[in-house]
């Protein structure tokens, strides 16, 4: 059944892209919630260390590009300039 795994890891990893695209272009984040991607980011490392441990590859692989592109987020979002 490990092919549901990569089928739910493809689309729930597959949101994130459309949004990462938009930050890279637009180096705009203000209207990103903070919290939401810090807590994104935290679950999705735990996740990823959960697949790890009990050897899911589908796990393992969806977390890991979902780390990765909720990480690219937070970063811009955390160099974000204050507004005036």
């Amino acid at each position: 059944m490990e092919i549901l795994g990569f089928i739910a890891g493809f689309c729930t990893t597959l949101f994130l892209v459309p949004q990462v695209i938009k930050v890279i272009k637009t180096r705009q984040t203000r209207d990103i919630a903070l919290g939401m991607y810090v807590l994104m980011v935290v679950g999705v490392f735990f996740w990823l260390l959960y697949g790890i441990s009990t050897r899911a590859l589908s796990v393992i692989v969806a977390n890991s590009i979902t780390f990765i592109l909720s990480l690219i987020v937070l970063i811009y979002k955390l160099r974000e300039k204050p507004e005036a």
